[in-house]
This record gives structure tokens, C-alpha cells and sequence, in this order.
């Protein structure tokens, strides 16, 4: 089998699926196409690669079960963009929505060296104004990720998810 690479737009997906409950039970591209804002048929293609690059099972006729991968790498991206935040926040003074906004910039471009050696500085410091995305309890309801900044930002959440 061939090794694909995953990209920014697969992680976006990959965070989309988790926010409707994908780890809990199947989405369907229906509700995924719904919330990004594509074709149901781009939705199963995208769901299909989401599968193919191990995240999860594709479940015909059901939709995409993510796996605990999908979830563990969930977890590790709001914290990695926390973590950035908290350093802008704490280090160049700025505000909470600045810091999220710049955040959102890098976060995919931050080395694991330089990651490590921001956690270390705010390991006790490290949090969000939300209060919901740091360590997250991922078998709680995905809807309590409405109140995060992060995922409001993504996802446009002032509406029904349904």
C-alpha cells in the first residue's frame, strides 16, 4: 500500500470529523459536507483519506469511525496550539485573540524541538481563555468544543451543528 502524505487541509478534516463525534460513532459526509462546506461527494473522498492515512475505518452506508490515533493527534494539535498561544500571551505580551489569531499562523509549522521548549517554559501556565481545549476529556461530548475560541475560529459555530 501506498504511503500518502497528509496535509493541512487533511488535518482540518481530521479536526472537523472529531468535532461531530466521529470517535464515538460513525460520521457520515452528509454532516461533514454540511460543516466545511463541500459536496457530499468531496466529503466521502475526503472521509476515505482520512482513512487511508490510518485515522480511521470507513464504514459504508455509516460513515467514518475515528480511531485512537485520530483522537491522540486531535488532543496534541489543541495543545500544541495552546502552548504557542500561552508563549505569545506570556512572552510578547499579547492579547488572547491576537495570540489565538497568530497561533493559528504557525501552529503547523512549529518544530517538535521548539515545542518541547515551549511546554517546558508555561508547563504550568500553559491554558486557554476557553478553559475547554487544554487536555480536553475526549470522552466527553464533542459539543462542548463550542465554547473554544479554536474551534470557533475553524468552524464558524454561532449555528446548530445540526
Amino acid at each position: 500500500m501506498e504511503k500518502i502524505n497528509e496535509t493541512r487541509r487533511d488535518r482540518e478534516y481530521l479536526r472537523a470529523l472529531f468535532f461531530l463525534g466521529a470517535h464515538e460513532e460513525p460520521v457520515g459526509p452528509s454532516k461533514l459536507s454540511k460543516l466545511m462546506g463541500i459536496s457530499r461527494s468531496g466529503a466521502l473522498q475526503k472521509n476515505r483519506r482520512i482513512e487511508k492515512l490510518g485515522y480511521g475505518k470507513y464504514i459504508k452506508s455509516k460513515g467514518i469511525l475515528l480511531n485512537e490515533d485520530a483522537v491522540d493527534s486531535i488532543k496534541k494539535d489543541i495543545n500544541r496550539h495552546h502552548a504557542i498561544e500561552t508563549f505569545f500571551r506570556e512572552s510578547l505580551d499579547m492579547g488572547p485573540e491576537e495570540a489565538c489569531e497568530e497561533s493559528s499562523k504557525i501552529e503547523n509549522h512549529v518544530s517538535p524541538k521548539l515545542m518541547k521548549k515551549i511546554q517546558d517554559k508555561f508547563e504550568d501556565e500553559l491554558d486557554c481563555e476557553c478553559g475547554n481545549c487544554i487536555n480536553p476529556d475526549l470522552n466527553s461530548d464533542p459539543e462542548d468544543l463550542y465554547n473554544c475560541h479554536w474551534y470557533q475560529k475553524r468552524f464558524s459555530l454561532s449555528k446548530s451543528k445540526d
